[in-house]
């Protein structure tokens, strides 16, 4: 389980603002009170400047870090930032922390992902043994294969949820995107015993969030639409 956000606009300070506040969520978690340790990363874009960044530290232990990573972005920018809680402990590492990186001939793209998939069943799909990875870097690879529509055909292979952040490059016209995507499975949540706000994404102006960051000193925005990929404009 994971907390992340995307933005897209100028205002570096509201930027803060928001990342801040998910630093708080991952210390601790106002829905479920969890402590998101174990890596964060961000990937910020403005079209001439790219910042890919992946850390196996605790998000709020390396705040400093984080906003110095933000200072230098200009203009319009495109940013996912995720801190990390890791299902299985023995793949906590700064490379297996988010935001993945996959490209192929046409795209270059960065995700970010909260929620697990079926490793084995998606590994059995790609043809890939999974044993060492994370399954949202399988979750990459499907979409570095299919392209952002395949992002719906992941529902098939969903355990809890996929709620991901896409940054995309085209790699002929050069031109970004960012994509988000809310889906999570209902039933096995609640058989989790999991609250079904936890895996809910917010949306405001100029950003989408993880659901906790709306209690964590961000206003909350409205909820985004449920198994629909959508661009952050």
């Amino acid at each position: 389980m994971c907390r992340m956000l995307a933005y897209v606009g100028k205002d570096k300070e509201k930027l803060k603002k928001l990342a801040s506040c998910l630093i708080n969520s991952a210390k601790d978690d106002p829905i479920t009170h969890d402590v998101h340790k174990d890596g964060w990363g961000l990937v910020a874009y403005n079209g001439e400047k790219l910042i890919h960044y992946r850390s196996g530290n605790p998000i709020f232990n390396e705040s400093e870090i984080l906003f110095n990573l933000l200072d230098p972005l200009y203009g319009e920018f495109k940013v996912i930032i995720h801190a990390r809680l890791a299902s299985d402990k023995s793949l906590v590492a700064s490379f297996l922390s988010h935001p993945y990186l996959e490209s192929n001939e046409k795209e270059i793209f960065f995700l970010a992902h909260n929620g697990s998939v079926d490793k084995q069943e998606l590994g059995k799909y790609l043809n890939i043994n999974p044993k060492m990875m994370v399954d949202s870097e399988l979750v990459a690879k499907y979409i570095s294969a299919k392209g952002i529509e395949g992002v719906k055909d992941l529902k098939k292979f969903t355990r809890s949820a996929l709620n991901l952040f896409i940054l995309y490059i085209d790699r002929e016209s050069r031109k970004s995107s960012l994509y988000y995507f809310n889906y999570y499975n209902v039933e096995y949540i609640k058989a989790k015993n999991i609250p079904e706000e936890y895996y809910k994404l917010y949306k405001g102006e100029d950003y989408v969030f993880s659901s906790s960051l709306a209690y964590s000193g961000c206003e909350k925005g409205n909820e985004v639409e449920f198994g629909e990929i959508s661009e952050l404009l």
